[in-house]
């Protein structure tokens, strides 16, 4: 009987090695061919694709064209799962691949039909744009087909990679729009709620400015809040109403920002502009960004050097250097979007009103189709700016007009930065482009510097626009694109130095031009730029790395001295826990850093005293919409501390005898909200908090190859108001600074690694220098490990 048992135990072991091996095999068979001799018919010359030691890619070819093509291919052999989610995503698609649990999401992306807007933008390009895309489509699927087995995650899911269309390049651009901007109206729907709710003093206060953290490149301010009277807003006076915050919130807008600055020559070690750039994002395996260097060999007159980051399922460098000029992008925060009520018809309820009489609601069936399920059929309602993309408590729609629904301002026009010999001409090109509008910092390497807007700012009729307006209003919707000599602009500034974070730029009629999307405060903006002006001139690469990586918790030391300031013998007597942070305080670094306390205890109570402030200041709106999710605007800064300044009782939280008071209550939830983590205040360091999380999309399905998927969990410095931004599972998708003509004195890191495969020796290669700011990657890709031809 043992006997048998042994043979049979024997034999489920061989079983399961054979198993294990059949696997791996498996999952190695998806690697790619990096070397040897490939034929593709698309190519009229060869093209070359190599790779470094760390897989950063340079592909050379005679065209644009075919090097379009190369790019495609490496995209497709490193990272086609990746460029699938983001055509899916875009498209609201995604259920089609991974079943029911993405349903929800694709309901909310297919009332925008970008599907159809990428097919109208490609029908409608120039014909060497639309032959471009159609060459980086070929490549993508040449790369695909060239796998000797499908991408690893198309086995876990048991799928077949659908083929590469050249619409899909747009829908990955449309990924970038819905990453980077609203799509459901709701920063401008949660404003006019709170206006209709609020005396307009209160409205006013509540969305006033930072002022004290501008940035404008411009030298404009902000007017500083105005503390509404008593005559004009009593919390005491509104009702019995709830003032205590919501469980879970958030800040109004999404953390997605970055960092990006311009040195003139004057101010640097070569005479040549300095451009850094810190796009941050949300971090997951694979990276967003793809490292590649472009080499076109053709004629001089359409020759090609451009080296920087790559956006898998586009064949353009988004920002980067092509050695006479470098350029980079920040979010910009601008208004690229309308809100309008929609008015029904009393007469008739399918159709709404307008200045010109009533017309009908349109209807558009789309057919979501599930995987492992049945299809959905979502019935889209539409009007003449755009689909109706809400409702709120009380029933009334709303349609969005938005530059991501018009297919003119999708486009491939940044492809023509490749070429641009001056920051004249970057400008030029920045005015064409049809990206998510970001704030264009550009320096060429005769030493001048740029700032203005790419992509596409709409023309308004007039009114205020940052509500909703009624569809009855004459002024509603847009009027066009602003054209190139119109759109503001700065060009060399005394100063020689130019740096943009999200925050607020421009002031008076440039603001106006662009609008306010909902700025971040200028903290992080104000840091750098301090930074920039203090290092003087001479300026390498390695000055730009240490602002990028400056941790200075400048915006919250007023908070630290408030704390420490309001935690007198008084406040302490028989409250243990308010002794324990007071004895943790002194350690205070003054930065973001992973073994400080201090910094996260100070961050919990500002985060504390913010949402009780926002929450009860708002109250009557949320008793009015009870379920609308009301959320934080960053500018909150500005109203909060003004309270905190001044003290008003009338704008006191109910509840409470004074503003001490108030705040050692805030203090002392902080510290409730805490107590499972920390035990210990003196063990609650900030790295215990900002514990990185990045993981591949398939890993929470496959727990138990998380470590084969997932980068190491670390504990990193930084936070959100400092140039060092860093979250769990968000921060700086890349870094670099260049100055062009100098490319090769240039660094370049980024998390993650070139590959999606995680048995790919590129998966995790540069992860820990990125982690932890080391500038040893050179911008430029090194030798060649690896060389693939691709052949006629």
């Amino acid at each position: 009987m043992r006997t048998t048992l042994l043979r049979i135990g024997t034999a489920l072991a061989a079983l399961v090695l054979l198993m294990v091996a059949g696997l791996w095999l498996t999952l190695r068979a998806s690697l790619p061919v990096l070397d040897g001799r490939v034929s593709a018919h698309a190519v009229g010359e060869r093209v070359s694709i190599e790779r470094d030691a760390d897989g950063a890619v340079t592909v050379t070819g005679r065209t644009r064209d075919e090097v379009a093509f190369g790019l495609g291919y490496a995209h497709a052999q490193d990272r086609f799962f990746q460029m699938d989610l983001m055509r899916r995503a875009a498209a609201g698609e995604l259920s089609a691949l991974l079943g029911a649990v993405t349903l929800d999401a694709d309901r909310e992306l297919r009332v925008h039909r970008f599907r159809a807007v990428a097919r109208a933008s490609v029908a409608t390009a120039p014909a060497e744009q639309r032959a471009l895309v159609e060459a980086y489509a070929a490549g993508v699927n040449a790369g695909l087909a060239s796998l000797r087995a499908r991408p690893f995650e198309y086995l876990v899911l048991r799928a077949t990679p659908e083929p590469w269309r050249a619409e899909d390049s747009v829908l990955a651009t449309l990924a970038m729009f819905v990453q980077l901007q609203e799509r459901d109206g709701h920063r401008k729907i949660e404003e006019g709620l709170v206006r209709e709710a609020l005396p307009a003093s209160a409205a006013r206060f509540v969305y006033a400015a930072a002022a004290d953290w501008d940035a404008a490149l411009d030298g404009s301010r902000s007017e500083a809040p105005l503390v509404p009277a008593a005559a004009d807003y009593d919390l005491g006076q509104v009702g019995q109403l709830d003032f205590e915050p919501p469980q879970r919130h958030t800040r109004a807008r999404p953390a997605a920002g970055s960092n990006n600055w311009a040195l003139a020559g004057a101010r640097t070690a070569t005479g040549a502009a300095l451009v850094a750039n810190d796009m941050h994002l949300g971090i997951r395996v694979p990276n967003t960004w793809y490292h590649a260097r472009l080499r076109v060999t053709g004629p001089a007159a359409a020759a090609v050097d451009v080296t920087g980051v790559t956006l898998p399922g586009t064949p353009a460098v988004v920002t980067g250097s092509n050695t006479r000029v470098a350029w980079a992008f920040t979010n910009s925060y601008g208004d690229y979007q309308d809100v309008i009520r929609v008015v029904p018809d009393p007469a008739d309820p399918t159709r709404y009103l307008t200045p010109a009489g009533p017309r009908p609601l349109t209807h558009a069936r789309e057919r979501i189709v599930v995987k492992g399920g049945d299809a959905v059929e979502l019935d889209v309602v539409g009007t003449e700016w755009g689909p109706v993309v809400a409702h709120d408590d009380g029933g009334r729609m709303y349609a969005l007009e938005w530059t991501a629904h018009d297919a003119a301002a999708v486009n491939l026009e940044l492809v023509g930065l490749e070429q641009a010999a001056s920051v004249t001409d970057a400008i030029a090109v920045a005015a064409r482009a049809g990206i998510p509008a970001q704030n264009f910092v550009t320096g060429d390497v005769a030493g001048h510097i740029a700032w203005t807007i790419a992509g596409q700012i709409p023309r308004r009729r007039g009114g205020d626009a940052s509500v909703p307006r009624p569809s009855t209003d004459a002024l509603v919707g847009f009027s066009g694109w602003v054209a190139p000599g119109e759109r503001p602009s700065i060009v060399d500034p005394p100063a020689g130095q130019l740096a943009t974070a999200n925050a607020r730029v421009v002031g008076g009629a440039a603001l106006a031009t662009i609008g306010d999307g909902g700025y971040d405060r200028g903290a992080r903006a104000q840091q750098i730029l301090a930074s920039l002006a203090a290092r003087g001139g001479g300026q390498t690469p390695a000055d730009a790395l240490a602002v990028q990586l400056d941790d200075r918790a400048l915006f919250l030391g007023r908070w630290q001295q408030l704390l420490t300031e309001l935690l007198d013998p008084t406040a302490v007597a028989g409250h243990p826990r308010r002794a324990e942070l007071q004895a943790v305080l002194p350690s205070w670094s003054g930065r973001a850093a992973v073994t400080d306390a201090a910094y996260r205890l100070v961050r919990a109570f500002r985060a504390e005293v913010e949402r009780r402030v926002f929450f009860a200041l708002i109250a009557p709106a949320r008793a009015k919409n009870p379920g609308f999710r009301f959320l934080v605007p960053s500018s909150f800064e500005g109203p909060l501390w003004a309270l905190l300044e001044q003290r008003p009782a009338h704008l006191l939280p109910p509840g409470y005898k004074d503003w001490p008071g108030f705040l050692l209550a805030s203090a002392d939830a902080a510290l409730a909200g805490l107590e499972a983590d920390c035990p210990k205040l003196a063990d609650c360091t900030w790295g215990r908090a900002n514990l990185t999380r990045i993981r591949h999309p398939l890993s929470p399905a496959l727990s138990a190859l998380g470590g084969l998927l997932d980068m190491p969990a670390q504990m990193l410095p930084g936070d959100q108001d400092m140039p060092r931004v860093q979250g769990p599972a968000f921060g700086a998708s890349e870094r670099f600074a260049v100055s062009p003509g100098h490319e090769a004195e240039a660094y370049f890191e980024m998390p993650g690694g070139q590959s999606g495969h995680p048995l790919s020796p590129y998966y995790r290669a540069g992860h820990e220098r990125w982690a932890h700011g080391e500038p040893a990657a050179p911008f430029l890709p090194g030798p060649a490990a690896h060389t693939l031809l691709l052949v006629p």
